[in-house]
Parts: C-alpha cells; sequence; structure tokens
C-alpha cells in the first residue's frame, strides 16, 4: 500500500513562490519541504539548502562551504568562526567536527499565515554572502604553512579586505 505524500505547508509553498519570483533554478528534495539550489558567488559555487519547519513557522537556510578541515586545523578554524560569528547580526557559522565541514546558518521565525517573501529573500542572499565571504579565509587557512600558521595573528588576519567579494549594487526596485 503506498502512502500518499505530506501535503506541502503553506510556508514551504511560500519558499517555493520566492524560488519562482527570484527566477532561482531550485529542485525541491523528494518528501521533504526542503528546496536545494546551486548558485555562481564571487569566489565559489554555493549549495543552499532552504528548508521549512511549518509546527513551528520556521523557515532555515544553510550552506556547507567546500573545505574538508583536517583535525589538525579544527582548533583554529574554531576560533576563526567564533571571530567571524562575533561580527554577524543574522546567522552563524557552525563547524561540524566529525565531519571536518564549516556551515552557514540562518533562521526566521515567522507569524502564522505571514512568511513575507523578502525576508527568506534575504536569508537566502546574507546566506550566499557569508558564504562567499568566508571562503577565501578559510582556502588560506588551510594552505597555510606550519611556519605561517606560528606567525599568525587570526583577528588581523580576518580583516583583510583583500579576500573580500565586491559589495553588489543595491537593486533599483524591490523584489519582483
Amino acid at each position: 500500500m503506498k502512502t500518499a505524500p505530506p501535503a506541502t505547508s503553506r510556508l514551504f509553498t511560500a519558499v517555493e513562490e520566492t524560488f519562482a519570483r527570484m527566477k532561482w533554478a531550485g529542485r525541491r528534495v523528494p518528501g521533504r519541504e526542503v528546496m536545494e539550489a546551486d548558485f555562481e558567488a564571487h569566489h565559489t559555487r554555493i549549495r543552499v539548502h532552504v528548508q521549512a519547519f511549518a509546527e513551528v513557522q520556521a523557515i532555515c537556510v544553510g550552506t556547507t562551504l567546500g573545505h574538508n578541515v583536517p583535525d589538525s586545523r579544527a582548533g583554529l578554524v574554531s576560533e576563526m568562526l567564533m571571530r567571524t560569528n562575533l561580527e554577524l547580526t543574522l546567522g552563524a557559522f557552525e563547524f561540524d567536527y566529525d565531519a571536518g565541514r564549516v556551515l552557514f546558518r540562518a533562521t526566521n521565525i515567522f507569524p502564522p499565515d505571514a512568511a513575507d517573501p523578502q525576508i527568506i529573500a534575504s536569508l537566502v542572499h546574507s546566506a550566499l554572502a557569508e558564504t562567499d565571504r568566508l571562503t577565501p579565509f578559510l582556502t588560506l587557512l588551510l594552505r597555510m604553512t606550519a611556519e605561517e600558521l606560528g606567525r599568525l595573528n587570526l583577528k588581523l588576519f580576518l580583516q583583510r579586505e583583500d579576500l573580500l567579494p565586491p559589495v553588489p549594487e543595491a537593486p533599483d526596485s524591490p523584489m519582483p
């Protein structure tokens, strides 16, 4: 006996409508209220994962940076993420020690039946921007020799502006 697929929540419908309005090519994960999409950013290609949690009226947007962090660099990468998170207003970086992966996650809780497409789009844009911004720092940190790491001042390293992607121009009009 086949089970009917779960009904799509209004919250996830808002995610799908946001993707359509923004003309983002996303794909639904079968059997889940999850949308995935790939974006080309300045430094890297980024997969975005957008999940609706209808029971709590929340949408979570996540990305994974494309690096595997060896155990020998886990402490330094964790410190880098902590220092970066201190400057963030929206979302946070996380380190999955078991998988050696860096993630970014931002969540918003919406009032019942009021998922604002502009907020959903902003969550996606923020996840993309923060992931793209941190990618070159993580790349360089993982490539440094033991000697370079010994001289590294992580606080100053994270202030390097030459590694930042260009700031996009603000759109002239609101979301379509």
